[in-house]
């Protein structure tokens, strides 16, 4: 049996699609270590799933952090590179597959020193830090946009989160059904702003809307139309995507793929702050696909309502559903495997 690391941090857009290509490995007889951080998210995920042997470091980011906590960000680095060697060693791992995020750095770098395959998995339509440093060391880099010609690059998408198949009881009837998400981490702007641009529609809707951790109180209150739930995080996602008409949404490559591969369309409101504005390049692709429409918080709510008017009173969701995903992700987990398997076949 063969023994690889996954390795992925903090945020759901990390953490999901490797978990989705750790239960591809499982499948596949590979033992599983997942090397993650302490995040609330990361043990709401992993305490059910007890299959991998999942190993959490004390290590916080680095980029738009201040000069203390990228003092401290520097100084963990080393202990955890040696922790991983060791990891490695003692468990005789042949393959490190990365996910992107700050924890990635030091075992990307063990891997390189202990003589193991490294991979990478890029989400994203811009390539991470992290990925970025690691790629030349790389055996492989797989990723979910067309970002580069390079042969040690793969097309192949990002891996679903589509584990979770449980059924949902919602009232079912003749309104329209809207999924407002701000990902896993919630989104401010998002759960501020988009019931007031609801409730400025007048009309009977019925809407689910995820907020985010520790966040629901930070929601505005949805008016007497609108038949509201409101969840801090919802664990099976895709029933929810099935279930809606279309989506209110940030632009993680986590949540505008699983939106994309259930063709719904989405209003999709990019991150201003993202990393080297990654969020707002994801949105592109998927309205070039026409999969959706961008919205930039610079832009007023009133816009915002009018765009929400008009794409309800010209019924351009139900054309949003006729779209095919412009890629499968449903094969990406597989497709990933599948090459790491040829490369340790070879040997």
């Amino acid at each position: 049996m063969k023994s690889i690391i996954i390795c992925a941090a903090k945020t759901g857009g990390h953490i999901f699609p490797a978990l989705s290509f750790a239960r591809e490995a499982l499948k596949k007889d590979y033992r599983v270590t997942f090397l993650g951080t302490n995040t609330d998210l990361e043990k709401k995920v992993f305490q059910r799933n007890e299959n991998i042997d999942f190993i959490k470091f004390e290590l916080d980011g680095f980029r738009g952090k201040s000069i203390i906590q990228k003092s401290i960000f520097l100084l963990k680095l080393p202990l955890i590179f040696f922790q991983a060697i060791s990891i490695i060693i003692s468990k005789n791992i042949s393959s490190v597959i990365c996910f992107g995020g700050f924890i990635t750095v030091p075992v990307g770098f063990a891997s390189i020193i202990s003589l193991r395959k490294l991979y990478l998995h890029e989400q994203n339509s811009v390539v991470g830090s992290s990925n970025k440093l690691l790629s030349m060391f790389a055996k492989k880099m797989f990723t979910a946009f067309p970002v580069s010609k390079n042969k040690k690059y793969f097309f192949i998408g990002n891996p679903p989160n589509t584990q979770n198949k449980k059924a949902i009881d919602i009232l079912q009837n003749d309104n329209l059904n809207i999924l407002v998400t701000g990902g896993s981490q919630g989104a401010d702007f998002i759960n501020k702003n988009i019931p007031i641009a609801l409730n400025a529609l007048n009309i009977q809707l019925n809407v689910i809307h995820q907020c985010g951790l520790g966040k629901i109180q930070n929601v505005s209150n949805y008016n007497q139309e609108i038949n509201a739930s409101i969840s801090e995080f919802i664990d099976n996602l895709d029933a929810y995507i099935e279930w809606c008409d279309f989506v209110i949404c940030r632009c993680g490559a986590g949540t505008l793929s699983e939106i994309s591969q259930k063709k719904r369309g989405m209003i999709m409101i990019p991150l201003p702050t993202s990393i080297d504005n990654h969020q707002y390049f994801n949105a592109v692709f998927y309205e070039e696909k026409n999969q959706g429409r961008i919205f930039q918080e610079k832009d007023s709510l009133d816009s915002l309502s009018y765009l929400l008017r008009k794409i309800i009173h010209e019924k351009t969701y139900q054309d949003w559903k006729k779209k095919e995903p412009p890629i499968d992700h449903s094969r990406a987990a597989s497709l990933m495997l599948n090459e790491i398997h040829k490369d340790n076949a070879a040997i």
